[in-house]
């Protein structure tokens, strides 16, 4: 839900500035995939805290500033031709889908 602003400094430090991208700040596809808002439990529950933290110090990602609504939750789905081939909703923002599986290339 950012803008190209905010994404600059994300994606400049993983070397990704060339990679196409959505900024959506008004959520217009949040809501078109029906992406709601969570409950807290999903967004500040223990599990959440866990990732976040392991992700910030062991991982190495640090820290950052929340840009745009944190409690709208998250979704991933591959497109082709205008419709939904694979999606994956999170229960809770600290899950993690499985990439491959989702694009067609995990083991089978």
């Amino acid at each position: 839900m950012g803008t190209e602003a905010d994404a600059l400094p994300i994606f400049g430090k993983y070397g990704l500035e060339d990679v196409p991208r959505v900024s959506d700040p008004a959520a217009t596809l949040y809501d078109a995939f029906a992406l709601t808002k969570g409950r807290a439990s999903q967004f500040m529950g223990l599990k959440v805290i866990w990732r976040g933290t392991w992700t910030a110090l062991f991982a190495g990602h640090g820290f950052g500033r929340i840009i745009g609504d944190h409690t709208r939750m998250p979704g991933v789905f591959l497109l082709h031709e205008g419709k939904v081939l694979r999606e994956f909703r999170h229960r809770s923002s600290a899950d993690r889908p499985d990439y491959a599986e989702l694009g067609g290339i995990g083991a089978r």
